[in-house]
Parts: C-alpha cells; structure tokens; sequence
C-alpha cells in the first residue's frame, strides 16, 4: 500500500537489529572455524571425537546437572528480592530447557529470553511490568557469572598478556556494573551467595573443560589447565557465537599458545569441550519437549491463541454481515 492507503508498491523492509546481529554471530563463527580448518585441517575435529565415551559422557552429563541447580539457586536469590516468586522445580527446569537452547542456537542466550517471557504475572502487576522485572533479574543473574567468567580470565592472563588481561578485567567490571541495578537490592549475604553459586557454576564448567583436556591432551600439565580453562570460557562468552563455537576456539588456540603448547591441540581440546558440553544439556531438551507436550495437553479447544479453532470473521460486504445490520436497523 502507499500513502493515504492507497494501493501502491511494498516498500522493502530493512534488516532489523535483530538480523543483522544473527548475520554477525554466523559470519564470525564461521569465519573463524574456516581459518581453523585452513590452518590445521581437519585433524583437531578428529581428535576431539575420542571424548564422545561413555566415561566423559557420564561426566558431562553430572557437572551439567549440578551447574544447572547453581544457575538456578542463583535465579531465585536474585528474582525474590524483585517480589518474583519462582519455586525450586520451576527454576531447573527452566534452567535445564534454557541450557539447551542456548547450546543450540546462536548467540548463548535465546533460552534466558525464554526464561524472562515465560515468568508468570506477579500479583496485582500488569504483564508488561512482570516481564520487565522477569528480564531484568535474568539478565543480572546471567551477568553475575559472566562477571566470573571474565574474572578469572583476567587474573589467567595477567602473567601472560598484561594488556589482554587488564581488558578482561575491564570486561568483567562493565558487567557487573550493568548488573548492579538489579543485585544492590539483594542483603550482603544473598550477595555473598550469588557470588558464590556464580564461582561455583565457573568451576563445574571449569571441571568439564579439564575432562575434555584430560582425554584429547594428557600430556598437558594440570597445572595450566586452570588458566587454558579460564581463557576458553571466556571466549564462549562472547555473544558472537553460535551454540558457544568460533570464538571459543580461537581464544583456546591462543591460550594454550600463551602458556607453551601448540594452538592446534587447543582447538582440539576447545572442540572436544563444545561436544561434551552438548551432550551436557541433553537432559533439557527432553524438559523442553515434555513442557511443549505438557502445555499443548492443557490448551482447551476454544483457546483464542488457537488459531485452528477461530473462525473467520466475514468481510463487510458478506452477506450474512448486511443482514445484521439490516435486522439491527429494523429492531424496534
């Protein structure tokens, strides 16, 4: 349509924000995972494949479990203080089903939009303001690890690039500072225990990393594999990303650069992280197709949400509308 309604040709719709930065997430995961393949071929996939045993499996699939109870302690501390009621059951398997999506999709956080749409209205407030409330305590409980995150690989890198260390730093103050509006309402001590539910869920994928590393390179000392871990999951924090791949592996190939040990067997090892960090969060994607299944049971047939069961208004000018107005017109 033109202007005024009147009929004219479509104006081409421009890419939103939202295209452009799932264009960015994929050109840059790809882009990187091109140049890893140019450089080293196909020989770090390859050896990445030994984790996928029954051994690192069981492993993964336990230090998922228990990071996602820590992320989703670390959920109600901080959704009770915004009055959001959200009870233990609810917050795994919300969590659980958040995990997945996030592993699947690009950029790491569709499951934690999830999560913030999905809170159910709080008391007497309207939806719009239960969901700003909801996103708000998803987004500093999410900032609350990332901080962690770059933390840790700040302090990884000091010793070995002061410059890059001090930014990771940075990166980590610029988040808790976006996530302090939301956390200064919590007491010291639930403060104290988000952080320490958030160091905590840093160790449990810390702890996945070193299983990875234990089986792709065992000759790499244990000793540096705190530092590799800090560095490579701080690059899977990057939101430039799909499921957690690109960025993670060029920042474990510098890492084990950085402490003496060729890049290659760091894009192995990185590789063989993001395999057992899939298999970690299977569980929620059976949770996600049992809530689908759940909520589809319970939908009642006259649902107006329900598209397959409205019928169709008829036009203006049908005839069943002109009768109406005709026998409208016509009562006394």
């Amino acid at each position: 349509m033109g202007p005024a309604g009147r009929p004219g040709p479509d104006r081409p719709r421009r890419p939103g924000l939202r295209t452009l930065t799932l264009v960015l997430q994929v050109g840059v995961t790809v882009g990187i995972l091109v140049w890893v393949v140019i450089v080293w071929g196909p020989a770090p996939f390859a050896a990445a494949t030994r984790v996928l045993t029954v051994p690192a499996a069981v492993a993964g699939l336990l230090l998922g479990a228990f990071g996602v109870l820590l992320q989703a302690g670390r959920w109600r501390l901080v959704a009770r203080t915004r009055g959001l009621s959200i009870t233990p059951g609810a917050a795994v398997s919300r969590c659980w089903q958040a995990a997945f999506l996030n592993a699947v999709l690009p950029g790491g956080l569709a499951g934690d939009a999830l999560r913030a749409v999905e809170q159910p209205r709080a008391g007497t407030d309207s939806p719009g303001a239960t969901l700003k409330r909801s996103a708000g305590t998803v987004t500093a409980e999410r900032l609350a690890g990332t901080t962690v995150v770059f933390t840790a690989a700040g302090i990884a890198l000091l010793a070995l690039q002061p410059a890059v260390g001090l930014l990771s730093l940075a990166v980590a103050a610029v988040c808790a500072a976006v996530a302090w509006p939301w956390l200064r309402w919590l007491t010291r001590g639930d403060l104290a225990r988000v952080a320490g539910l958030s160091v905590a869920g840093w160790a449990v994928f810390a702890a996945m990393f070193v299983v990875a590393l234990l089986v792709v390179a065992p000759d790499v000392p244990l000793g540096q594999a705190p530092a590799l871990a800090a560095i490579s999951l701080a690059g899977m924090s990057v939101p430039l990303n799909v499921a957690g791949w690109g960025p993670r592996e060029g920042t474990a190939a510098l890492g084990f650069l950085l402490v003496g040990q060729p890049p290659g067997l760091g894009v192995a090892v990185s590789v063989a992280y993001g395999l057992l960090a899939l298999v970690s969060v299977l569980p929620g994607g059976l949770v996600l197709l049992a809530r689908t299944l759940r909520r589809d049971r319970l939908r009642p047939s006259g649902d107006p949400d329900d598209a397959g069961h409205r019928p169709p208004r008829p036009p203006s000018d049908h005839p069943r509308s002109r009768h109406a107005r005709r026998a409208a017109q016509e009562r006394p």
